[in-house]
């Protein structure tokens, strides 16, 4: 498999299988499935921070979105294929502020494997920029495209990538013979298609859409409470009303019966029983 080409756009760009560098010293977990998707939203986790000009909104990834798709997508499809003493290389470029503000491409080369219950990334080269004067060199030949020779980091020699990267849970830095590498990251996807899942939610919650969606709900929320109330209280309302029906009615045979019985026992006549019996028939 090795020399496989997952991906090539150039002379210089490239996504491929290759043999694992001379540093190895055990064998990747290879071959093994892992989502194109997670493997893109755990790269984009990982973010240059400089105390010197910080912002969040600004923060600096160390791949840009369309690198991070396209890493994904390719790490995915190799990582089936690659055997336990294979890597994937990769050689990328994006466009970046230069010196003076100008937009300038801006070439990084770094290996890929996975091992321990991650998926490892070596940075070699990073923010190379190109060389004009080769470039004036050769086309002044003829020749149109030029190859670069990017470095595609090792691990047994640290790289001179030395950013400092937000700490994010699941991505941690490998230490070898007890010194830690800047430029090699251990990333246990589990955590991250965490991490990225909340960030998602976070970015999600604070939109407008979300502030606006979440106003509906609550006045939803307000009315429904406010018919709940009234339901219940209108059925308290008919309780009583019922309870004062059924005490009235009871007061009313009450006095019918206690009326008869004053008949029963001579104590009045018929005749005023029975006036006596139309006027409390009366008053229901």
């Amino acid at each position: 498999m090795a020399g496989d080409i997952l991906w090539e756009s150039g002379l210089s760009l490239y996504i491929k299988i290759d043999s694992q560098d001379k540093g190895a010293t055990q064998s990747n977990s290879h071959p093994v499935t892992l989502d194109a998707e997670t493997i893109d939203t755990s790269l984009r986790l990982l973010k240059i921070w400089d105390k010197s000009f910080y912002d969040e909104g600004d923060v600096e990834r160390v791949f840009s979105i369309d690198q991070t798709r396209l890493l994904g997508k390719h790490f995915s499809e190799g990582l089936k294929k690659a055997k336990p003493n294979e890597d994937i290389v990769f050689v990328l470029v994006s466009t970046k502020k230069g010196t003076l503000g100008a937009i300038e491409p801006k070439y990084m080369g770094g290996r890929a494997f996975y091992l321990d219950n991650a998926l490892n990334i070596i940075i070699g080269d990073y923010d190379k920029p190109r060389d004009k004067g080769m470039e004036a060199a050769v086309g002044a030949s003829g020749i149109t495209e030029i190859k670069y020779h990017i470095k595609i980091g090792k691990r047994n020699k640290a790289s001179k990538f030395n950013k400092n990267i937000i700490q994010v849970d699941g991505i941690s830095h490998v230490e070898v013979n007890s010194k830690t590498r800047k430029d090699w990251f251990a990333i246990n996807l589990e955590k991250t298609k965490i991490v990225a899942a909340n960030q998602k939610e976070l970015k999600r919650r604070g939109s407008k859409e979300y502030k606006q969606e979440k106003l509906f709900k609550d006045e939803a929320a307000k009315l429904a409470k406010e018919r709940r109330e009234m339901r219940l209280e209108m059925a308290r309302l008919r309780k009583e009303m019922e309870r004062g029906n059924n005490s009235a009615q009871e007061s009313i045979e009450d006095r019918l019966r206690k009326l008869k019985e004053l008949m029963d026992k001579e104590l009045i006549t018929k005749e005023e029983y029975n006036k006596r019996r139309t006027e409390i028939l009366n008053e229901i």
